[in-house]
């Protein structure tokens, strides 16, 4: 909103037509930045006149800030970005830091106001940051966000030079909205190839934050624009367009003069159909009103230069006596007369090459006369198209469909057109801006309602009555069993997988423990190394996270029933590639695995190309019974059967229920242990990071240790052996 001459003037983007829809019944504050102190004063006096339930809280920011926060950031990176406009594209660090301030800015004025489990709706690109500054100050807040253009691809995203940060703060909010599944589609992608994040179509989570996703198609009031486009005012007016435009066929086009909205195709669309059907001259007219945006901008008036230089070419080649093609209007109109103009036109033609929604498509809709209505032609890249199924389809870039498709509104049957309106009509009528409103802060309020956290014990110097209070039901246990992972909770992490080998030291102190504990050694490593680090050794192996196990003095058993060969061969050959295109990676084969390591490769490069082969193979292989994550410093792809919560299921179910169990592990591939544990015994994280786990051992180092400790709990006496000390935090990330 913006105030001139001391009073409110409504803005004329689909943003702010969605807003104004909504008719909520409890107070509510809009912040917006203006860059005139005594406007500022002025809106905040002036907010009842527009809702009594609205207060008005203008932010001030000095011009040179919001001319490079807005016009050169957000509207010459984001703007053209979303848009798939990258030509548009004019990226200066300095105006990163505006946008930056700019969002810091709202944040703290938001802040002066704003209690623990408030509501926060943020609306739109500009605001890309404003929730992890909020969540850093007050994490209690409830943060939604709602972005009303589209979301673009990743190839198309990757282009901006701070994607990593904008993503980042985005994933601070507790719900983003899309208007259609494409967008949240690109978004999830985004995650994934951007920072290795694995996401839904229904949440991300990030260490201990959850964001939750979801498509929620704008709309505007529509008893509110039905009741207005009604008045005896409109029809009267409409009657005088009837009279003043003679037109057998008008077909309207209400735009912004803005690159994504398509004219220029428009244009060349209804040139072809008067090219193509030479009987339609002189019976079709199009009138076109460019509303003036960004008049300044050098990119914004070549396209003017050259929707003049076309409206001219039209009229020339086809015009006559008494027949003007197109006429042209570069202006705002009224909201009467565009009512009026909604109800006078014979054809809505909207070619956005790209369109978050498109709100122009829901307001002719509910404006037309169901005995007498006119046809809409649509661009299938506008969101709109998602929801209007029975508009007439067009990709803008072909002249020919729109020629082909206007050609179709003028000789549609007065049938064939009321029934197309009572289909779009019955489904705008179920869904108004003021539900899209409540559907969105409904899933914005249960999102917020989490599980209580268990409290994360961090085993360190142990005293008796911790372990008395955590370990009770491990300590009276008749049968105990000991889960271990290999690879950073029983040896430390190496460069290379062959060197991470215990000392012969080592494995007496952890043979010792089988006196009091079955051991499981459940590792992602092949069966020959496990042979070669245990041989003849009591324990229990379990390799390839699952796929193979052997029993003490017994011969391997494979737990794998899968085709591997539907994708193993190809999948290592793609492997392979990635290894020759990134220095010192390499493929480690297995029987029902593969794993490329980059641990020793250049960090920032091997991680972008980690998380491309994963998104490759999360692609390519969707279908097969493979399963592919990133791990640390690897990427793994392994057989369905590869996975250590399945196998901890079959042991818990194949024990006896009096059974209890310890289990220990510090990757992500431990967390399906973890899971799968739950309350028949005691898990514990080794590191740092989230984790489902029960209990936290801080560092590799103190795992040995531990392990004795247990020994000694779960004997006649208590001795604790002294621990190392550790200078890792105690409480859960």
């Amino acid at each position: 909103m913006s105030a001139k001459s001391g009073e409110l003037k409504r803005g004329s983007g689909g943003l702010v037509s969605a807003l104004l829809g909504v008719q909520l019944d409890q107070p509510f504050f809009w912040f917006g930045f203006e860059t005139d102190e005594n406007i500022a004063k002025s809106l905040l006096q002036k907010s009842a006149d527009v809702e009594k339930n609205l207060e008005i809280r203008p932010v001030v920011l000095e011009k040179s800030l919001y001319e490079s926060y807005y016009d050169r950031f957000s509207n010459d990176v984001l703007w053209p970005l979303f848009h798939y406009e990258g030509n548009h594209v004019f990226f200066r660090r300095q105006d990163w830091e505006s946008y930056t301030e700019a969002n810091r800015r709202m944040a703290e004025e938001i802040l002066k106001i704003a209690e623990a489990n408030d509501t926060v709706w943020i609306h739109d690109f500009h605001f890309l940051l404003l929730g992890q500054m909020l969540k850093e100050a007050n994490p209690d807040l409830k943060i939604g966000f709602f972005l009303h253009t589209p979301f673009p691809s990743s190839e198309i995203f990757r282009q901006l030079p701070v994607r990593e940060e904008v993503l980042r703060a985005m994933l601070r909010f507790d719900l983003i909205g899309f208007h259609e599944h494409s967008y949240l589609r690109h978004f999830t992608v985004c995650l994934k190839t951007q920072l290795g994040i694995e996401s839904t179509f229904f949440k991300a989570e990030t260490g201990d934050h959850v964001v939750h996703l979801g498509v929620y198609p704008i709309s505007i009031d529509i008893q509110g624009f039905k009741k207005k486009s009604s008045a005896p005012k409109i029809a009267q007016l409409s009657e005088k367009f009837r009279q003043t435009i003679r037109s057998p066929f008008l077909v309207l086009g209400i735009d912004r003069l803005d690159y994504s909205k398509g004219l220029e195709l428009k244009l060349r669309g209804f040139r072809r159909l008067l090219q193509k059907f030479p009987d339609l001259r002189g019976q079709v007219n199009l009138l076109q009103v460019a509303v003036p945006t960004r008049v300044k901008v050098p990119s914004y008036i070549r396209l003017k230069k050259d929707i003049d230089r076309l409206v001219g070419t039209i009229n020339g080649e086809f015009g006559k006596p008494g027949y003007t093609p197109v006429q042209y209007i570069f202006n705002s109109v009224s909201e009467a007369e565009l009512l009026a103009l909604y109800k006078r036109s014979d054809c809505a033609l909207i070619t956005s090459k790209r369109d978050g929604m498109n709100l122009v498509a829901m307001e002719y809709t509910v404006a037309q006369d169901p005995d007498n209505p006119g046809v809409i032609v649509l661009s299938e890249f506008a969101g709109a198209a998602s929801l209007l199924g029975q508009a007439i389809f067009i990709n803008p870039w072909d002249e020919d469909s729109i020629a082909d498709a206007l050609y179709q509104a003028y000789t549609m049957p007065s049938d064939e057109k009321r029934e197309r309106l009572e289909g779009l009509q019955d489904m705008l009528s179920k869904y108004s801006a003021t539900e899209w409103a409540k559907s969105f802060l409904r899933d914005l309020d249960s999102s917020r309602i989490r599980p209580p956290k268990r409290p994360l014990a961090r085993l360190c110097a142990a005293t008796k009555d911790t372990y008395g209070r955590i370990f009770e039901k491990v300590r009276q246990a008749e049968k105990c069993h000991l889960i271990l992972d290999y690879d950073g909770t029983l040896c430390p992490l190496q460069k290379r997988p062959e060197l991470a080998v215990l000392s012969e030291t080592q494995k007496a102190r952890l043979q010792k423990l089988g006196d009091s504990f079955s051991i499981h050694i459940v590792s992602g490593r092949s069966r020959e190394f496990l042979d070669a680090q245990f041989p003849e050794s009591p324990f229990h192996l379990v390799a390839e996270h699952g796929a193979f196990r052997r029993l003490p003095g017994s011969e391997w058993k494979s737990r794998i029933s899968s085709d591997i060969q539907s994708w193993f061969n190809e999948i290592e050959k793609i492997m392979q590639d990635y290894s020759e295109r990134v220095p010192l990676s390499f493929v480690e084969k297995k029987s029902a695995s593969l794993v490329w390591h980059f641990r020793q490769s250049p960090p920032d490069f091997a991680a972008f190309q980690a998380r491309k082969l994963d998104d490759e193979l999360q692609i390519g292989f969707s279908n097969l019974p493979v399963s592919v994550t990133i791990g640390s410093k690897i990427v793994e792809a392994r057989a369905i059967e590869c996975n250590k919560g399945s196998f901890l299921r079959w042991l818990l179910e194949s024990e006896p229920a009096e059974s209890s169990f310890v289990c220990l592990g510090d990757d992500h591939t431990d967390e399906d242990m973890f899971r799968a544990l739950d309350t028949r015994g005691i898990s514990i994280k080794v590191g740092h990071g989230e984790t489902a786990a029960h209990c936290r051992i801080p560092t590799q180092e103190e795992v040995l240790p531990f392990l004795e400790e247990l020994v000694a709990l779960r004997g006649k006496g208590f001795e604790p052996v002294a621990l190392p000390t550790s200078k890792a935090p105690a409480e859960r990330p």
